[in-house]
């Protein structure tokens, strides 16, 4: 198979195409052939070799969110309820950027039909940000949660889901992105000077929940 990897940390110049053995699947994996996988943050950090806490191997794949479709099953992967041919989406670690990928059965869900691959590939981190925050801070039917970013990808989905909840989302973006924001049914306010105030001129909608959930980089 085709795979994306690097031999040195270093600027994107650094990545190749390499042939690589294809993978088999162990005891409750599937195989993906791949269709379609994002870049994060996390990849261009790892590549430059910012995150010396990382076990790299060179030559070292690269890669954490992907769609595609199951070609192969390993033993007792079946009970997981997916069959050769289902379009798949998911996460993994540093492998993503490659032709196959084995990853347990229990880490991949099904691709919507009405979502492409690239797009389906590109919601996995997103949406694994947004939901888990939502999560950590119960955020549930009645409450009021203010998003910063809330036009960027984790700030949509975040949107999205406490919407979907019953939340009232107040959401921080530039004006450009305002009626973007009002189509995903949230108050949008603009950054810069006089925000605190904006959000609190809301009308009754003083925030339960202010916090951020917007692409965190401590890096």
């Amino acid at each position: 198979m085709r795979a994306v990897v690097f031999d040195r940390f270093g600027p994107p110049d650094v990545l190749r195409v390499a042939e690589l053995p294809d993978p088999e699947p162990a005891a409750g994996e599937v195989r993906v052939r791949v269709r379609a996988a994002g870049v994060q943050p996390f990849d261009g950090v790892v590549r430059r070799g910012g995150m010396p806490w990382v076990q790299v191997h060179f030559p070292q794949t690269i890669g954490q969110e992907y769609s595609g479709v199951i070609d192969r099953l390993g033993e007792g992967a079946a009970a997981s309820g997916f069959a050769v041919g289902d379009a798949v989406l998911g996460s993994t670690m540093l492998n993503g950027s490659s032709e196959l990928v084995c990853v347990p059965a229990s880490t991949v869900v099904r691709k919507p039909d009405r979502l492409d691959f690239p797009t389906a590939a590109a919601l996995v981190a997103a949406a694994q940000t947004a939901s888990g925050a939502l999560d950590e801070l119960g955020v549930a039917d009645g409450d009021v949660l203010l998003v910063h970013a809330a036009a960027g990808s984790v700030g949509t989905v975040a949107t999205q889901l406490a919407r979907l909840r019953g939340a009232r989302v107040i959401g921080t973006a530039g004006p450009a992105n305002h009626a973007y924001l009002r189509q995903l049914g949230a108050t949008p306010v603009a950054y810069g000077n006089g925000l605190v105030d904006a959000v609190r001129g809301v009308r009754g909608s003083q925030p339960d929940v202010p916090v951020r959930v917007g692409p965190i980089r401590p890096w």
